[in-house]
């Protein structure tokens, strides 16, 4: 069985006309003991309980992590994580806080599989993936007991009635769910659930980097992101906030933008998202999620994560340079078009003074050769006549 090894750019599958992106294949995890593959380098000798992951390490390929390409925003990452769990996931665990410090090792371990990365970068990428890995977990535990309603063929049986049992015996847990049900209806169970959002399984941080290649490298504005992840298009309409709560945060985006144009004051478009949707809350930036990294810097302290102060990034400010540098370019790149036409132009008037010249020149030779005939016919009869 041959084996491929690559990086990203070069992947197996590609992402080319006629292919997709190849799909990441770890090994298959030892559910009995957290600690069998500590070290990252050791095969499992036993198959995990009901599960049809069925992959060869030794044929698994590995794709290079670094924030500026692949990174924890990619659903290759994304994918990467969610296989881990479920090649390991002998406990009913329901979220980072509750999973043992083996297991996390494990399923870094497992993870480090499918990507390699510079050392420099080594506490970097256990800080990303421990975020990232969080949230999944997250989700998955939602989907676990929420939505599907019978067990996963990866996951053994009795943990998956273990999960179930905990969320129906937990008191705290229900409530918590009760009330976060009625939080994304307005507060009642009775009113209608709204979309919150149009991207589909798409991260905010992809849509973000879509949208600045489709600009020549430039980070879009926050409200252009929003706005592309939260409207829809429709028939006879054309693009469409969905949700109260999308078309609240664009009113006070477009209220604001309005007043500071009508002061005369020239706003960063980015600090007035910030403003309008009123700041940070919870280490996070409403509307864009982990993409308010990308243009807003990240709190230094746990008492920063709930922070009205406006400090933009430095990858923000870097893009703003560069939209100005752009802009200033385009700026002297039309006056030289300018002159150039008014050269131009210069040019033809010239050219066309020229051409009526001659052609007054031309004329002038008509008429005086058809002259001379005239005069020379006219001679001839006198001639004639005289002899």
């Amino acid at each position: 069985m041959s084996c491929t090894r690559g990086r990203r750019g070069s992947r197996g599958g590609g992402r080319g006309r006629g292919g997709g992106r190849g799909q990441i294949t770890p090994f298959v995890a030892n559910h009995s003991s957290p600690n069998s593959d500590e070290d990252g380098d050791d095969e499992p000798n036993e198959q995990p309980q009901q599960t049809n992951v069925n992959m060869d390490a030794s044929c698994s390929r590995t794709m290079e992590l670094h924030p500026d390409t692949l990174w924890f925003d990619d659903s290759d990452v994304t994918r990467a994580i969610t296989l881990s769990f479920q090649q390991y996931f002998n406990e009913p665990w329901r979220n980072w806080t509750e999973t043992d410090k083996d297991t996390r090792q494990q399923w870094f371990n497992l993870f480090k599989r499918s990507f390699t990365w510079r050392p420099e970068l080594e506490a970097l990428v256990r800080r990303s993936f421990a975020i990232k890995a969080a949230k999944r977990l997250k989700d998955m535990h939602y989907d676990l007991t929420t939505k599907r309603g019978v067990c996963p063929i990866w996951m053994p049986e009795d943990v998956y009635e273990q999960l179930l049992k905990r969320c129906e015996e937990d008191e705290a847990f229900k409530k918590r769910s009760e009330q976060a049900k009625k939080n994304k209806r307005g507060g009642s169970l009775s009113n209608k659930l709204e979309p919150g959002h149009c991207q589909g399984s798409v991260s905010t941080n992809e849509y973000a980097k879509r949208m600045a290649k489709e600009n020549g490298g430039i980070l879009p504005k926050a409200a252009d992101v929003y706005l592309r992840t939260h409207s829809k298009e429709e028939p006879g309409k054309g693009k469409q906030l969905v949700g109260s709560k999308a078309k609240q945060v664009m009113g006070e985006y477009d209220k604001k933008m309005a007043e500071y144009k009508d002061k005369g004051i020239d706003k960063d478009p980015n600090e007035v998202y910030f403003e309008a949707v009123g700041g940070r809350k919870k280490g996070l930036i409403p509307g864009l999620g982990s993409a308010g990294d990308l243009y807003y810097e990240k709190p230094s302290s746990r008492a920063d994560k709930s922070s009205n102060t406006y400090t933009p990034s430095l990858l923000s400010q870097l893009s703003a340079r560069l939209e100005q540098s752009q802009q200033q370019h385009e700026s002297e790149r039309a006056e030289w078009e300018r002159q150039r036409a008014e050269w131009e132009r210069e040019r033809l008037e010239v050219e066309k003074e020229r051409y009526q010249k001659e052609q007054a020149q031309q004329e002038e030779v008509r008429k005086i050769s058809e002259y001379l005939v005239e005069m020379q016919k006219t001679m001839q009869g006198y001639s004639q006549m005289f002899s």
